[in-house]
């Protein structure tokens, strides 16, 4: 976890303002249906209703309920998932040295 977080760069970003096919932010408005705002993207024609909008500031992924739909968050967890595979192919004297080696990177903060 320790290696993704260092790997991970968080950037505050804001989703939801553009298509959900191409991430084009040029859009048309078309009219509301039951309230919801209506769009139609002008680089791929792909129609969609409104969707919600948040904005992602988090240096810890995964400590707030919406990190679970934050495209940042899935980024992470692809990197943590790289990372325990990598783990894995790891024999279990390789793992003790690479556990001592942490426990000495952190007598030494």
């Amino acid at each position: 976890m320790q290696q993704a977080l260092q790997e991970w760069q968080p950037q505050p970003k804001t989703y939801g303002l553009g298509c959900p096919r191409c991430n084009s932010t040029r859009l048309v408005k078309i009219g509301r249906l039951d309230g919801i705002q209506k769009y139609v993207c002008n680089d791929c024609d792909r129609t969609f209703k409104e969707r919600p909008r948040f904005v992602c500031e988090c240096l810890i992924p995964g400590t707030q309920v919406k990190c679970q739909s934050c495209p940042q968050f899935k980024e992470f967890l692809g990197i943590v998932k790289q990372q325990t595979d990598e783990l894995r192919s790891l024999s279990f004297q390789e793992l003790e040295n690479l556990k001592s080696s942490y426990t000495v990177a952190e007598t030494l903060d």
